[in-house]
């Protein structure tokens, strides 16, 4: 069984576009070469790998393990040509870094901005996702480090430490076109006590957030006066933005709306809401140089944002 990364690649790429025909239109090639490359493995396994119809192509269970080895294999081929292309002290390869939307706007353009002139040979991507879906990407292996909080701390991923975050209380700023009479936010930081009566929307099922949020609530015997469940931060923005309530979020989601005016925010006392950030790496795979250089990359940025979005750095 001697089998090229090519032939590897056409099936895992027609796994992934589930059509034999989409498959070759991706890899650059003919149809026919295309089902000639999967004809020639399925004859050696003595087993189709695919299921084919006038639809496309759906894997068998032979073709579901096979794909998972052959992404593998693939995957550690071009991590050791990135490693061996790197001997000469370059940073050479792809990355991926997954990070929540909350804070991909501090964080990703000016780590893509700093490797795009340190590293010019790296492709940097990054996936801006909802909180939840960071952990997946990493384990799933579709993103090679992730910012993550520590809700999401869990099996199958090292986690380092990044930042301790306060989160603090949202509303309507001085440019903002209100449309309702709310308290003001107050100039310096707010009680849990007074808060409780402030109206706020918040997030329903983003682990960890919400429970933080009603734990601190609890320490005072109160309960948040909760008159939206909405898991967007986008819309909770909007919703705040147009004076119809509050929220509690984390200031480096929001800060560029504080600068523009459209919102405004305080710290929250007694207690404090907080938490960890931390970057996180697949547990099943080497830590390539690159993977390594990456996340020290985002660990200087985020202590040279932190007295901006209020962070305090982990100790390295």
């Amino acid at each position: 069984m001697e089998w090229t990364a090519r032939q590897l690649r056409a099936v895992v790429t027609i796994a992934e576009r589930a059509n034999i025909s989409h498959a070759a239109v991706e890899l650059g090639l003919t149809q026919p070469t295309v089902s000639r490359m999967l004809s020639r493995i399925e004859s050696d396994l003595g087993h189709p790998l695919f299921e084919r119809s006038q639809t496309g192509a759906t894997p068998t269970e032979a073709g579901v393990r096979f794909v998972a080895a052959a992404n593998d294999v693939l995957q550690a081929l071009e991590e050791v040509s990135d490693e061996i292309r790197s001997l000469d002290g370059r940073l050479v390869g792809k990355i991926c870094v997954a990070m929540p939307d909350t804070i991909g706007h501090t964080l990703f353009i000016p780590l893509i901005d700093r490797f795009a002139t340190a590293h010019p040979d790296v492709e940097l991507r990054v996936m801006a996702l909802h909180p939840n879906s960071v952990p997946r990407a990493v384990r799933d292996g579709d993103a090679d480090i992730g910012v993550i909080s520590s809700a999401h701390r869990g099996e199958r991923m090292v986690a380092t430490p990044l930042v301790d975050e306060e989160l603090q209380l949202v509303g309507p700023g001085p440019t903002s076109a209100a449309s309702r009479d709310l308290p003001p936010i107050p100039a310096g930081p707010i009680t849990v006590d007074r808060l409780s009566t402030y109206p706020l929307v918040l997030p329903a099922i983003q682990p960890g957030l919400r429970a933080l949020i009603d734990a601190a609530f609890g320490q005072r015997q109160l309960r948040p006066d909760v008159v939206l469940e909405v898991d967007a931060e986008d819309a909770i923005i909007e919703l705040v933005g147009s004076g119809r309530a509050f929220s509690i979020m984390s200031f480096a989601g929001v800060q560029r709306f504080v600068a523009e005016g459209r919102l405004a925010a305080c710290p929250i006392v007694d207690p404090s809401i907080s938490r960890q950030l931390l970057t996180a790496r697949p547990d099943n795979r080497a830590t390539t140089r690159l993977m390594s250089a990456v996340e020290s990359a985002i660990q200087d940025l985020a202590a040279e944002l932190a007295g901006r979005v209020h962070w305090s750095p982990c100790p390295g």
